[in-house]
């Protein structure tokens, strides 16, 4: 797991691809700054080799782990980009922070001793947003091989850490013109549309208060197998120092690593066997979370097919001081059953017990089918 500390950051954050070489930097923060605002076109790379305690119960790299270095990744290229134009020696409180991350398949699965790669590039940019393509391989030192295992676009929203509040910065245009541009602006002007129709987050934090209840009220009664009750997990954190950016705020990285735990112990809950991420149908970030605040995730399954389970997950944020509380996030995280020999097995039925599970469910259907025929698109 990736610490970001400040040791880290001015030993090991510094590995730039140029062309096919690597390059590594050992500079101080200072001079380091300078570099990269000299060519911010730069791709951002970090490696590091995984290790068995990354490892889900199958034996594959945790795919939390893989979006948190996916994450870390972006938010340097991010953060770098939008302090490219800023000459001032000092940028600790101007920050990106992460926004959403678009659909991302799960293409292969990583193994203990490979090495994870993941490259960022900034490929569009509006006035306070950009999005960042990052790229996750998996290196086999042994054999040479080399495995392309995760690309996703990670939108991040520059902001100005001013007297511990948060302000919307302007984010500096780009320098070039990047390949993949026009796919950055479409899904730009999509997403805009999408919120001109919804403004709202539909979703009342209040109906989950869970750090208020006792260990004794909560899941007091057995629920019937196979429902969509039984499926439910919940898991409860407190934001600490090594889980926030620079501007003390929850990493995106952070929260989608504890997204992808609650939706792995729901499939397993479900599935009575190993459950494995295969793809994640965008993952929005509505709030920024504060260090010292209590986080509340909290997973269901809403549709299964034959072979995958779509579960929905929620990042529940409490201020623990005043009370208050607010929905930080929100996916939809998609399981596949294995074997011991991660082989997909067949996913028991989902029982349905009332109207607002069979309406959540006949909406996963249709959300199934769009990404099937999204997907036969792709390859005709």
């Amino acid at each position: 797991m990736l610490e970001p500390s400040s040791q880290r950051y001015s030993e090991d954050i510094c590995c730039v691809l140029k062309e096919t070489k690597w390059r590594y930097t050992r500079s101080p923060i200072s001079s380091l700054h300078s570099q990269i605002n000299s060519n911010p076109a730069d791709p951002v790379i970090l490696a590091r080799r995984v290790v068995p305690d990354d490892a889900n119960p199958a034996g594959n790299i945790h795919g939390g782990h893989i979006l948190q270095l996916m994450e870390e990744a972006g938010h340097i290229a991010a953060t770098k980009h939008c302090n490219s134009q800023n000459n001032t020696s000092d940028n600790t409180n101007n920050a990106a922070y992460m926004a959403r991350l678009e659909h991302m398949d799960f293409l292969q699965p990583m193994f203990v001793y490979e090495i994870a790669q993941a490259k960022a590039e900034i490929i569009y940019v509006s006035q306070h947003s950009l999005a960042v393509e990052v790229n996750v391989t998996a290196d086999n030192i042994y054999t040479g091989t080399r495995r392309l295992t995760n690309r996703g676009i990670l939108w991040y929203v520059y902001f100005n850490n001013v007297n511990q509040r948060l302000d919307i910065g302007k984010v500096p245009p780009l320098s070039y013109n990047h390949p993949k541009q026009q796919e950055g602006r479409q899904l730009y002007e999509k997403r805009k549309q999408e919120r001109q129709i919804s403004k709202e987050i539909p979703i009342n934090a209040n109906n989950y208060d869970i750090a208020g209840q006792t260990v004794s009220s909560i899941n007091t009664t057995q629920e019937a197998e196979g429902t969509v009750a039984a499926s439910e997990s919940i898991l409860a954190h407190l934001v600490m120092p090594s889980d926030c950016y620079e501007i003390k705020y929850a990493t995106g990285g952070c929260l989608m690593k504890l997204m992808d735990t609650a939706a792995a112990m729901s499939g397993i809950k479900h599935c009575k066997t190993v459950a494995v991420t295969a793809s994640i149908n965008d993952i929005d970030f509505y709030k920024p979370v504060k260090l010292g605040s209590l986080i509340t995730i909290k997973s269901r399954a809403t549709f299964i097919s034959t072979k995958s389970m779509e579960t929905h997950v929620q990042v529940i944020a409490k201020d623990i001081r005043t009370g208050s509380q607010f929905v930080a996030s929100t996916a939809f995280f998609y399981m596949v059953s294995v074997d011991n020999n991660c082989m997909p097995l067949r996913i028991p039925p989902l029982v349905l017990t009332n109207d607002e599970e069979k309406r959540l469910f006949e909406e996963g259907r249709q959300r199934y089918e769009n990404r099937k025929n999204s997907q036969m698109n792709k390859t005709n």
